[in-house]
């Protein structure tokens, strides 16, 4: 237990680290940037209760709005995607409420390649939606938008994807 909050905490700084210093000046032809801190909330256990992933996805989202100079849409946009974690993971993931493993991590070696990745992308593409449509907040430069949208997303998810193909082949369950 407190060997795991450690790791998540270990975790969550890397990622916010990585995000902050690295991934916000990413700019692919303009428009792709990649956002990977909705990571941090896909894998939180199925356990965990509703109000903690609240609280942990706005936390992350706060923290990244301070680095990232974003007032606030960070955090608005991890806290939906938080609130849509469970019914996301019982739609794209193929998880029952019922399911008997209740503090399994949503990874690659638990649900399965094909629908971790459909449960990832779907929380990607909702993050990417999000943030663009509260940042941008006005449909001047539409197409745009969609580029921004499609380039972030894809961009994002196959850093996901790189980041859980390691974790997964590494992390003891």
């Amino acid at each position: 237990m407190i060997s795991s909050s450690i790791s998540r905490i270990f975790l969550t700084l890397a990622i916010i680290a990585l995000q902050t210093v690295v991934l916000n000046h990413i700019h692919i032809f303009g428009y792709a940037t990649p956002m990977i801190c909705v990571y941090l909330i896909i894998t939180l256990p199925l356990n965990t209760p509703r109000p903690t992933v609240l609280t942990w996805g706005f936390l992350v989202g706060l923290t990244q709005d301070i680095f990232a100079n974003t007032p606030g849409v960070m955090a608005a946009t991890l806290t939906l995607v938080a609130m849509m974690h469970s019914g996301l993971l019982m739609v794209l993931g193929g998880r029952d409420k019922d399911d008997k493993d209740e503090g399994v991590i949503p990874s690659i070696k638990t649900l399965g390649t094909m629908p971790f990745l459909r449960y990832a992308g779907g929380a990607v593409l909702i993050e990417t939606i999000v943030f663009y449509l509260l940042m941008i907040f006005n449909f001047a430069a539409p197409l745009d938008t969609v580029i921004n949208i499609a380039g972030s997303s894809v961009l994002s998810f196959l850093i996901i994807w790189f980041i859980e193909s390691i974790r997964s082949n590494y992390v003891k369950r």
